[in-house]
């Protein structure tokens, strides 16, 4: 049976290995990665695995043994850490929001080292890689002359885990939630990349992408944060990506199409991100031996419903 790694001892990490073992995935964690002593030294305990501070003191991997990292959303930080994952054998499954549009030199940096080392890299997760993307551009894939996508996802962040609402700008200033998305502290990360991958799967022209972000008020206070990306192909055709993150927030999710027929979904009380996120952690882990190798991103993986 082959094991998991897993890079950054945070809850996601944590989270989907001990799924992925759960579910037979994988036969155990064989080693945990976190320059954080404290936190690598809790998951150690509760993995049995060895820890290491970074991936250089990492051995080689077994044959079919994988990765799972989980500690930023920065493609600048995460993928050196993959590419060297990659040369020690391992097949990565990542859910760095930035990598599922990566920029073209690092996408060709590690669509080459995946392919030169017989490898797999997956990036995954619910938003990007299902919420915002991949669930909307399966809808629009049953309408004709499609000329609108238009997303809207609100989450409750007061049940989400600590990193998320400390990204919402949560009870910041307005002169201090300013300072935190001018740093990119501040904001979701990957609402770009959704409407890009749509756009994609679509096969409509993609390059002209813009997003804003607003604090939003309960009184005087911030308690989240407004996310619009807009897609313009140039012809009248647009995708519409609306996410708000807040504290107390009613959740839900809604998907429209502008097509023939129009399409309208909604998930009443909203897709569970954290949840979601561990599922399709598992997903694109089992995906690892069936695909050919390369860099993946999330809707790169086809559509694969009751067959192991």
């Amino acid at each position: 049976m082959v094991n998991v790694v897993i890079v950054g001892a945070g809850q996601i990490g944590s989270w989907g290995a001990t799924a992925a073992v759960e579910d037979g995935v994988v036969a155990g964690v064989t080693g945990v990665v976190d320059p954080d002593r404290r936190a690598r030294e809790e998951l150690m305990d509760s993995t049995d695995a060895p820890g290491y501070a970074s991936t250089v003191e990492l051995p080689p991997a077994r044959e079919g043994d994988r990765a799972l990292v989980a500690f930023s959303s920065r493609a600048d930080k995460v993928s050196p850490e993959i590419l060297r994952l990659v040369s020690l054998g391992y097949d990565v499954v990542t859910t760095c929001e930035e990598l599922a549009w990566a920029p073209h030199h690092v996408w060709d940096a590690m669509h080459t080292s995946a392919r030169s080392n017989g490898r797999v890299v997956i990036v995954t997760g619910a938003n990007p890689g299902f919420a915002m993307d991949r669930f909307p551009l399966m809808l629009a894939t049953s309408a004709r002359n499609v000329s609108r996508v238009r997303v809207v996802r609100k989450v409750d962040s007061s049940h989400r885990r600590t990193s998320l609402v400390e990204k919402t700008g949560y009870h910041l200033t307005p002169e201090a939630f300013a300072a935190g998305i001018a740093t990119g502290k501040i904001g979701h990360k990957g609402l770009d990349a959704s409407a890009r991958l749509i756009a994609r799967g679509l096969l409509w022209p993609y390059h002209d992408v813009s997003v804003d972000i607003e604090p939003v008020f309960e009184g005087n206070r911030i308690v989240g944060a407004d996310h619009r990306a807009a897609l313009n192909t140039g012809d009248g055709r647009t995708i519409d990506l609306f996410l708000t993150m807040a504290w107390g927030l009613d959740p839900i999710d809604r998907v429209e199409i502008v097509g023939e027929p129009p399409v309208s979904v909604t998930i009443e009380g909203g897709f569970p991100g954290d949840e979601g996120t561990t599922a399709n952690v598992v997903a694109a882990m089992r995906r690892c031996t069936e695909l050919a190798p390369g860099f993946y991103r999330p809707t790169d993986l086809p559509l694969r419903l009751g067959v192991r």
